[in-house]
């Protein structure tokens, strides 16, 4: 685990546990170890990575502590990661989630009767299936969940194949899981979202933003959204594609209308619940008379899950999916729009692009931005080439922090090092000399 995976998981479980609470769980952890272990020898060290494991799996998914499969995943989650003998791993956390019944309280959205009936392991699947869909890596998504890599690696292969067939290619079948009695249902989410994916690409997205308001809310607020789901995907993406734009609430109003006629929710109530879930935030207050005008934008977060609408909506309107000119015009792109463009641009286009987009992004930000997804689409080559066309003509200061940034993602290629140890050494600008040898230390 990476010290940031590490401080990452330590930072969750405060957020959701508070000390006593965190103390008391970890006294059942080590009390239903220690009664069960019968001989089993563990390390210290093993013992505290594995306390602080359980912990974070609890912590990430308190929303999901009730669902019967979470019980399995977890159990399944001590054998493969810890290889804790699967007779103890589950008297172990039998007794841990039993004692801690009370501390992880209800379910937030699913009633007794449904947990009793089943019908919302499919749920907790899908909501498992949809992170590993999101995540470029198996690695990540395993830090992220706190859960069993062969789980993971299955379901990762899984949305591999989704995306296939997708886009049209001959996927493989969806691989089986080894977990008891999840086969049939994995086979019908992948049978529901294969049918989704068609009719919608960002189908995915909305249930990202599901899943995010029922971590982000309480019971009450998450369920005055969970009907609404769709349609504040929408707004959000119509807030999207005024770019750059904050709103005033006036101006939002009218964009929820046009969203949601039936007004069971109003502009204000949404406007509190989009910024307690992390989706909207206040760019600027301004004095109109006796009384304030807030401007709101997205949050990173919500570029990030309607980067996907955007870039498609736009390919499908002007019939060049994935080789529209977006590198035309790039500042008028948000940066997490022009990152998801750019992850589905055919490398022919990115390499044209190549001489178009130092030109024109006069935003370091954004310049920074898509040096970033270029490597992360495995193009460092074309990388380096938006690098030295851009980092070629005069720097100003305030460009220093992104030169920085965006040369430590490809320091590896000669031709970026020549070019920083040529700034770092000549630049009239002692700022932009020290962010290219801090780019090169």
């Amino acid at each position: 685990m990476s010290f940031l995976g590490f401080t990452n998981k330590l930072n969750l479980i405060q957020s959701v546990f508070n000390k006593p609470q965190r103390l008391s769980v970890e006294r059942q952890i080590c009390r239903a170890f220690d009664e069960r272990r019968s001989g089993f020898a563990i390390s210290r060290p093993h013992s505290e990575l594995l306390r602080l494991d359980i912990l974070y799996a609890l912590a990430r998914h308190a929303r999901w502590v009730k669902v019967p499969l979470f019980k399995d995943v977890l159990v399944d989650f001590l054998v493969t990661e810890h290889e804790i003998p699967r007779a103890l791993s589950e008297s172990m956390v039998n007794d841990v989630l039993e004692s801690c019944d009370a501390l992880l309280g209800d379910d937030p959205n699913f009633t007794a009767s449904e947990l009793l009936q089943g019908k919302v392991d499919e749920e907790f699947l899908t909501y498992i299936f949809v992170a590993a869909a999101s995540s470029t890596q198996v690695s990540g998504v395993r830090e992220h969940l706190g859960l069993g890599a062969g789980l993971l690696r299955s379901l990762k292969s899984a949305a591999d194949s989704l995306a296939e067939q997708d886009q049209g290619r001959n996927g493989v079948g969806a691989p089986k899981l080894f977990l008891p009695d999840v086969d049939t249902v994995f086979a019908s989410i992948m049978m529901k979202l294969t049918g989704a994916v068609r009719e919608c690409p960002w189908v995915l997205d909305v249930y990202r933003l599901k899943y995010l308001l029922l971590e982000q809310l309480d019971r009450h607020r998450f369920a005055v959204l969970a009907p609404l789901v769709p349609v504040v995907y929408e707004f959000l993406c119509a807030m999207g594609r005024t770019n750059h734009k904050a709103l005033d609430q006036e101006s939002m109003g009218l964009i929820w209308l046009g969203c949601h006629e039936d007004q069971v929710v109003t502009i204000d109530g949404i406007v509190l619940l989009l910024e307690a879930a992390g989706l909207i935030f206040r760019t600027d207050v301004r004095r109109r008379g006796k009384r304030q005008e807030v401007l709101w934008d997205l949050t990173p977060v919500a570029e990030q899950l309607t980067a996907e609408a955007f870039v498609s909506t736009l390919a499908a309107r002007t019939k060049k999916p994935g080789d529209q000119e977006w590198f035309e015009a790039p500042g008028n792109w948000r940066k997490g729009y022009l990152q998801q463009a750019i992850a589905q641009s055919p490398r022919e286009t990115l390499k044209k692009a190549v001489e178009k987009i130092p030109l024109r992004l006069e935003d370091p930000i954004l310049a920074e931005a898509v040096i970033e997804a270029l490597v992360r689409a495995q193009m460092p080559d074309v990388a380096e080439g938006v690098f030295m066309a851009w980092t070629g003509q005069k720097i100003p200061p305030p460009t220093a922090s992104s030169i920085c940034r965006a040369a430590s993602l490809i320091t590896s290629r000669p031709a970026v090092r020549i070019r920083l140890q040529s700034i770092a050494e000549a630049h009239e600008s002692l700022m932009v000399r020290a962010a290219a040898l801090e780019a090169l230390l």
